[in-house]
């Protein structure tokens, strides 16, 4: 399993969740792209679904390790999804505590979810060797498009800074000066 630094076009993407495929794969994917989550943190999300639903809004609730105290984020991955994995949970036959398990009720491994999202990916033409992380990228590639401030884009993944952000999407310094200098023209400043 190798780290691939590729990202989904947003055909691809739709591409990719049209597909007719298992429940929980598509609930795995949706979730790790909508929450731009690592694929750790999907992995880990456990039963009863931590969740909020505020306003039409849906969270995921992940319990992070920041140093000898667990904090809680609440992340947005849609109340739709919320709702859909809330159903899943409840058709599911077996008694398991995590939301992504193996056929045996344990935690899925990396390396299974790595070969559900490439298989996926190539049942659908997608010639891209896609890492685990992909999807997170994908999705914070996409709201940069969509011109969602990098602010929102780094808060969203959790950053400690907009650095980190900039060189986990290759936004090179460059690029951004550019950036910067049309604004500053178009706006006459």
């Amino acid at each position: 399993m190798g780290y691939a630094k590729n990202w989904l076009t947003k055909e691809e993407w739709k591409k990719l969740i049209q597909q007719d495929m298992k429940w929980r794969d598509e609930l795995l994917q949706k979730t790790t792209y909508r929450g731009a989550l690592r694929i750790h943190e999907t992995l880990s999300l456990k039963y009863p679904f931590n969740y909020e639903i505020e306003e039409n809004n849906g969270y995921v609730i992940l319990t992070t390790q920041k140093t000898d105290e667990e904090k809680p984020e609440k992340v947005p991955i849609g109340s739709d999804l919320v709702k859909e994995t809330k159903r899943y949970m409840k058709a599911m036959d077996k008694e398991t505590t995590y939301v992504f398990s193996s056929r045996q009720g344990n935690q899925m491994t990396r390396q299974r979810a790595y070969q559900i999202i490439n298989e996926r990916a190539k049942d659908v033409g997608i010639d891209k060797k896609l890492g685990t992380h992909t999807l997170r990228r994908s999705r914070a590639k996409h709201l940069l498009d969509e011109e969602v401030d990098l602010s929102q884009v780094s808060a969203l993944l959790r950053h400690e800074n907009l650095k980190d952000t900039m060189e986990y999407l290759k936004i090179a310094k460059k690029e951004l000066a550019e950036l910067t200098k049309q604004i500053d023209k178009k706006y006459g400043l």
